[in-house]
């Protein structure tokens, strides 16, 4: 399946159940970044394509409206961005950046006290408090590195831009994030550091 085709979005929808969750943070987040680069005509279209007027950010929503609003927008913004994949990782980025600013992301980056190994040992943590569906495992593979193996409903490009955001936001030097698909839902993401 091709990333961003309706079938692909079928697909991940399928894949999630009423008790899936996800915090309205992530919503606004990506209606703010529609609205600065498209204007509020998109972040309209957006909202309609996932069915909802606003969102609240502590608040849990249906993980299913926030993938129908992330589609919505990665191919409104895809020719801004050059291609699908990257407007969903510049989307996961954005997302990334806002939950690191939030009062839970600050008590993430604090908790990991500049130490980019425990800042990875930190994200199962910060994954739950995201979104109430994730299974991740997070491997350290040396001093300056480690792995990240997540099933996951949300598309590789958007989760490896969060976690370009995380390293940034917590300031690891010389972090890169790369990834790859070991499945259709799950991933790998190499993280490694100066």
């Amino acid at each position: 399946m091709q990333l961003g085709s309706d079938e692909e979005l079928k697909w991940r929808l399928s894949l999630l159940s009423s008790d899936d969750l996800m915090r309205g943070l992530f919503h606004n987040s990506l209606l703010e970044l529609v609205r600065r680069l498209e204007g509020d005509a998109a972040v309209k279209e957006c909202l309609e394509a996932c069915g909802e007027a606003r969102f609240l950010d502590f608040f849990n929503y249906a993980h299913y409206s926030y993938i129908k609003l992330l589609y919505a927008a990665a191919r409104r913004m895809s020719d801004r961005f050059g291609g699908f994949e990257r407007a969903m990782w510049e989307i996961g980025y954005a997302g990334g950046k806002a939950f690191y600013a939030s009062a839970a992301g600050k008590v993430l980056i604090l908790m990991a006290q500049g130490d980019p190994r425990r800042l990875l040992t930190n994200i199962p943590t910060g994954m739950q408090m995201a979104s109430k569906h994730v299974e991740l495992k997070v491997t350290l593979t040396g001093p300056r590195s480690g792995i990240l193996a997540k099933r996951e409903v949300m598309p590789r490009p958007h989760t490896e831009g969060g976690l370009t955001a995380m390293c940034e936001v917590a300031k690891v030097k010389g972090a890169k994030v790369s990834s790859r698909s070991l499945s259709p839902n799950e991933n790998e993401y190499v993280v490694t550091w100066d």
